[in-house]
């Protein structure tokens, strides 16, 4: 077993984050659909239920615990009012290279990419392998996914 893993930090009190939070939770949707569409099971940051797309809530899933396609969850909190004195939002979501990374990498790379720098990305992928080819054969990377539903994926890390 793995312990492949994707990190993230957001400024949660920011102006972008706070401005692209109702986009971001429309694409997560999309980006959940189109991996469901591929038997990606995807449920919520337990493993069991359905994935947590929620503006006061925030984002959260996992692979499905039942079948054992389940590592850690993705977890990305809601934006926090403006001038809290909060430190950046961060976490880790260890996919294991389960087949659920597909929709952890699809949802980390739009968020980088709607954000900007107020949303960072480590990954134990490489931008030109796992990133682009996936880490599961049979599947496509975040890379191809995000272009197919959103266009704009630049050919030079974000991350």
């Amino acid at each position: 077993m793995t312990m492949y893993s994707h990190s993230f930090a957001a400024i949660v009190t920011g102006n972008r984050y706070r401005r692209q939070w109702p986009v971001l939770l429309a694409d997560t949707r999309r980006i959940l659909i189109a991996v469901g569409e591929l038997g990606i099971g995807l449920c919520g940051p337990d493993g069991f239920g359905a994935p947590l797309l929620d503006s006061h809530t925030g984002i959260g899933f996992n692979g499905d615990a039942a079948t054992g396609r389940h590592g850690t969850p993705l977890q990305l909190p809601p934006p926090l009012g403006d001038g809290l004195a909060v430190p950046a939002s961060s976490g880790t979501c260890r996919t294991r290279s389960e087949r659920y990374d597909l929709a952890v990498t699809a949802v980390l790379l739009r968020a980088r990419l709607l954000i900007g720098d107020d949303f960072a990305v480590l990954s134990d992928g490489r931008w030109d392998v796992e990133w682009n080819q996936g880490p599961r054969v049979g599947f496509p990377g975040a890379r191809q996914l995000v272009d197919d539903l959103f266009g704009g994926v630049p050919a030079c890390s974000p991350l």
